[in-house]
């Protein structure tokens, strides 16, 4: 399984360091800018996702402590940090464990999910005064978290991304339990978006033979879900391609990211306008790992590997154009994006990595 984050904001370093956005869409031009955390980022570890619900409210979730060996389950350290218009600080966990993503409706709710120590899972929810653990209704590890501002809130869950015991779970307003979404038989949920609680967005990839594997998204419009096949080529069993993440800017403008992983096919950025999809091949044909909107009408896409700069793909609707960050050292990688709601600003979290060393940072974009 493989997570990632990113935050992106402008600004001067320090604790009290705060987001700044232009306003002008020819900010893009002026690339990412580094802001710093303060303390809620003195030490070596990741920094994995980042959500946010309004310009001066946001979270990001990573893990203290060296990176796992190959074939490892890393012991769980979580780092939880807010952002208000103050800057960054950081906040304690009821409990320890590996946070997967974070997502966030309000100032008062918010929620992370993940795995403990045997990869049981595990969710915590902010009620606006402090962390709890909250319950978390499915044999398996929580993927993805999303939630919209009236408190919807909807989470996906598996063995590994590309197939097996798959689960979704709606927030009932204290635990997360079953969606009850009527899934076709060997189908695997790995994303979801959430809009409002009648529109929500997931997807994954099913298979009908046991074999062939087919993309899928499912909408529900707070009455039914309504199955839309993804066309392409998705692989075959074990070696199939993925439907890592779906962004939804409107019922009819709907972005999703493919990852060709071990399927003889190609990575892409899959566009829904309502009626039809559209594939948009990714510059070099690099895997993507993260999406979020632009504030634009456009998306920003994370590749999968970055260098000694974190590296950004900037789709506008018809053309790509990449963009990097500042120079770090060591080897960089951008794990997570998210537009702040009521900007044009994104924000995106990653890791640098040198030696043993793993230092988190955030950047801004806009």
């Amino acid at each position: 399984m493989r997570w990632t984050a990113v935050l992106s904001t402008a600004v001067a370093a320090g604790c009290g360091a705060s987001l700044v956005v232009a306003a002008s869409p020819a900010a893009f031009a002026a690339g990412w800018r580094n802001v710093g955390g303060g303390a809620a980022l003195k030490y070596s570890g990741s920094l994995d996702r980042v959500d946010f619900a309004g310009k001066d409210v946001g979270w990001a979730v990573g893990s203290k402590g060296a990176a796992p060996k190959s074939g490892s389950v890393p012991a769980p350290n979580p780092v939880i940090a807010r952002y208000t218009a103050k800057g960054w600080a950081a906040q304690a966990s009821p409990v320890k464990f590996s946070p997967m993503d974070v997502a966030v409706s309000s100032a008062s709710n918010a929620w992370a999910v993940g795995y403990g120590t045997w990869m049981n899972p595990i969710a915590i929810h902010w009620n606006g005064k402090k962390w709890a653990k909250v319950g978390y209704g499915a044999p398996a590890v929580p993927f993805q978290v999303s939630a919209a501002s009236d408190g919807t809130a909807y989470s996906t869950a598996g063995i590994t991304y590309a197939a097996g015991v798959s689960a979704v779970l709606r927030w009932n307003g204290s635990s997360f339990v079953d969606a009850k979404v009527p899934l076709p038989q060997s189908t695997t949920i790995t994303t979801v978006d959430v809009r409002n609680k009648k529109d929500v967005w997931l997807a994954g990839t099913t298979t009908a033979d046991g074999r062939k594997i087919t993309g899928l998204v499912l909408h529900y419009d707070g009455t039914s879900w309504k199955r839309i096949n993804v066309p392409g080529e998705f692989g075959v069993n074990a070696y199939q391609a993925i439907i890592y993440r779906i962004v939804a800017l409107s019922p009819t403008s709907v972005y999703a990211i493919k990852d060709a992983q071990a399927a003889q096919t190609t990575n892409a950025l899959l566009h829904w306008d309502g009626k039809t999809w559209k594939s948009y091949t990714t510059p070099l044909n690099t895997a993507p790992l993260g999406i979020s909107p632009d504030g634009r009408g456009g998306v920003v896409v994370l590749p999968a590997v970055n260098n000694g700069k974190s590296r950004y793909l900037h789709f506008n609707g018809k053309t790509w154009t990449t963009f990097y960050g500042p120079a770090r050292k060591g080897t960089v990688q951008v794990t997570d994006v998210d537009q702040r709601p009521g900007t044009k600003g994104v924000v995106s979290v990653g890791v640098a990595s040198s030696g043993s060393t793993r230092t988190p940072f955030i950047e801004l974009f806009g």
